[in-house]
């Protein structure tokens, strides 16, 4: 129908971005069922026989049944994530959208520079404490050990082990650039996106929290629409 719909009235899909996300979920789910037609038939394919012993051919299996099961959580990533295409009508959840929405670029830009600190701490950390260090044994390991440094604790003595001199200052660096510089700009970027929000909605409700006539009224509005929609469908 919505092909049909885009189609006859030349209508530009990336207008109606749910759609496109809609889209792209049946597009999996289809990959998904041909994935896992394909494990059937390999499965009929051995001829299992469990009173037979033979060496069968598992691995390809599951390499196949992996690549399904991970097709399968793209799939309900995206169905959780349409539930947001509701949350839309509501205006106290509309507004955090909205709030994400305006902080959409400077968070992009934010990310594209912390990208680039991480990667530089994390080259450095492989040079000065690879050799020792178990969480910095790799360059793809560094990455995401110096990631999960920004959430979570350092290993300090295993970095003051393997070289006193620089783990100090690798310690001071990554806690100043990526914690109190970086963590600390993403929250004020959303902060500030949401307080631009609120300016333009301030007509609607003046606190910071949506009191319960903001609840009622959308309830109401959509009743409303609800019943107009059922008195144009009667003859």
């Amino acid at each position: 129908d919505k092909v049909g719909f885009y189609t006859s009235f030349r209508v530009n899909p990336l207008l109606y971005r749910w759609d496109l996300v809609d889209g792209l979920c049946h597009v999996l789910f289809c990959v998904l069922m041909i994935l896992r037609l394909n494990l059937s038939i390999k499965f009929d394919q051995l001829k299992f026989d469990a009173g037979v012993r033979a060496r069968y051919d598992w691995a390809s299996l599951f390499y196949w049944s992996d690549q399904a099961e991970g097709v399968a959580a793209a799939v309900a990533w995206l169905v959780w994530v349409r539930m947001y295409k509701y949350l839309w009508r509501l205006s106290w959840t509309a507004r955090i959208l909205e709030t994400l929405a305006a902080a959409a670029l400077p968070l992009l830009g934010l990310a594209l520079t912390g990208l680039v600190g991480l990667l530089c701490f994390a080259h450095a950390g492989l040079l000065a404490f690879g050799a020792q260090v178990h969480d910095l044994r790799s360059f793809g390991a560094a990455v995401f050990s110096c990631y999960r440094f920004v959430f979570s604790g350092m290993p300090y003595e295993e970095l003051e082990a393997a070289a006193p001199v620089l783990a100090p200052l690798f310690y001071l660096l990554f806690k100043v650039w990526m914690v109190l510089i970086l963590v600390r700009l993403c929250v004020a970027v959303l902060v500030d996106a949401y307080r631009e929000v609120m300016e333009e909605r301030r007509q609607r409700w003046a606190l910071s929290f949506p009191p319960l006539e903001a609840l009622a009224e959308d309830v109401a509005g959509l009743w409303r629409e609800w019943v107009r929609g059922e008195a144009r469908a009667q003859p």
